[in-house]
């Protein structure tokens, strides 16, 4: 005959016991042991053992743990002396090749600190340069400026002057012309001779 859902929650309880609480189950839920109320009580019963063991189960755990975890100590401590007397000559080594890259290494810091200041000063006096060149630049720009008007005025100036010498060559050559053509005519034509 198969086990019951029943028979696995009373295991490991005495035939006694085991009377004395199918008793009270029957007669708390009056029903078939598969009906919902006594699956529930069944159910419930379960979860009060399986609470009950824990502590038990933990402690079991706990203890193994605490065991592996001294051997794993004692094993961890031989190696760690093991390869504390093989490195050591190693870790010597070590500590001057480490030595000796972190002077280079601050060597090669000191000299490149070195060469930025340099650079540094040499880039404010280009700038100083630049801006030099900039001011430069502007002053000659308007200069420049300054000297193309002054040119532009003294070529409108003598446009002037040029239009009223020319204005005042040809009313002069009309003039002589016309004194000369009087004097012609009158020496020619007036002129008792």
């Amino acid at each position: 005959m198969e086990d019951t859902c029943f028979d696995l929650l009373c295991k490991g309880m005495s035939a006694e016991d085991a009377r004395v609480f199918r008793k009270a189950l029957m007669d708390c839920c009056r029903g078939d042991e598969n009906s919902f109320p006594v699956q529930m009580a069944l159910l419930t019963r379960a979860q009060w053992r399986a609470a009950a063991e824990m502590p038990v189960i933990l402690q079991k755990i706990l203890v193994t743990f605490e065991a592996k975890l001294a051997d794993q100590q004692k094993q961890m401590v031989a190696l760690m002396r093991a390869l504390g007397s093989a490195n050591d000559d190693k870790i010597k080594l070590v500590e001057k090749n480490l030595a000796v890259h972190t002077n280079a290494m601050k060597s090669v810091a000191d000299r490149s600190y070195q060469d930025l200041e340099e650079m540094d000063k040499y880039a404010r006096e280009i700038r100083g340069k630049m801006e030099y060149g900039l001011r430069e630049s502007d002053r000659i720009t308007k200069a420049l400026i300054d000297e193309r008007q002054r040119l532009e005025e003294t070529q409108h100036r003598y446009e002037r002057s040029t239009e009223l010498r020319e204005t005042a060559v040809i009313m002069a050559t009309v003039l002589l012309t016309g004194v000369g053509g009087f004097l012609f005519g009158w020496y020619h034509f007036g002129h008792p001779h």
